[in-house]
């Protein structure tokens, strides 16, 4: 193996580990286009092998935000368990539609990633924070959100949670950004909770759909397992920074890393 080969992969690990860590980033966003187009990984294997990379990465990234009791279990077990499930039949999907185009889906969830980062610089830019509780003002959909009957709060966390699951294993996209983007702007969780939770769900999703790209033999466990390992440094660091940020910085940061990645799947 040559060094060039481990430096690169050892700085893609180490940038996923931080993003991930700091924002719940899924492995396709950044690893998947990569070892399609420069590894010529064939597009299931590229997912499943992303999927596998993704299942370590939430696996270390929810545990470092547990330590901080930043993790909303209730939560997570409802989304967690309802996207395993959802995840295996979005897996079993893409093998049926492989030669469906991927340009056309990664484009549109570019797009539908700028405007959640432009809603988190937003909210970032509009924080206000209380010196007693650390916590976020609500937006207007949360304080709606919290009028309604408990049963339709219920309602609309499960099919989030079925539509997250079939594309986590149709695309491999974990969903972290969106669960965030959930987490925050539904149910009022504060950031680092979001992020912590995110991470925790995108553990069962992508654990669903590794199940079944595994059974089909769709995932290069070795190439995956060196840079999970990588990208648990790069997770240990980007869990520090993100503790050490403020409320506002750390939403404002999460804005604009989304639009990156956004930008980057359009013109991918």
């Amino acid at each position: 193996m040559e060094i060039w080969f481990i430096l690169f992969w050892l700085a893609i690990g180490l940038f996923f580990g931080i993003g991930s860590g700091m924002t719940g980033l899924s492995a396709v966003n950044l690893i998947l286009p990569i070892l399609y187009t420069v590894f010529s990984f064939g597009i299931l294997m590229a997912i499943g092998t992303s999927l596998f990379i993704d299942m370590i990465n939430s696996a270390i990234v929810a545990l470092f935000y547990a330590r901080y009791a930043n993790v909303d279990f209730k939560i997570g077990l409802m989304m967690g368990i309802i996207s395993f499930m959802f995840a295996i039949l979005g897996a079993h999907v893409a093998f049926i539609i492989a030669s469906a185009s991927e340009d056309f889906l990664a484009g549109s969830f570019g797009i539908l990633q700028l405007f959640i980062g432009v809603a988190f610089i937003y909210r970032g830019l509009k924080k206000s924070e209380s010196t007693e509780s650390g916590e976020m003002t609500k937006t207007r959909v949360a304080i709606w959100f919290d009028k309604i009957p408990d049963n339709y709060k219920k309602f609309i966390i499960i099919i989030a949670s079925v539509i997250l699951g079939f594309i986590g294993g149709l695309l491999g996209a974990g969903g972290g950004f969106v669960i965030t983007f959930i987490l925050i702007f539904l149910l009022s969780l504060e950031s680092h909770k979001a992020v912590g939770t995110a991470c925790f769900v995108m553990l069962f999703t992508t654990a669903g759909a590794v199940l079944y790209y595994s059974t089909q033999f769709s995932i290069d466990f070795g190439f995956g397992g060196l840079i999970g390992v990588f990208s648990i440094i790069g997770a240990f660091i980007g869990t520090q920074a993100a503790h050490k940020l403020s409320e506002k910085h750390l939403t404002f940061a999460l804005g604009l890393i989304i639009m990156v990645f956004g930008i980057v799947m359009i013109f991918y």
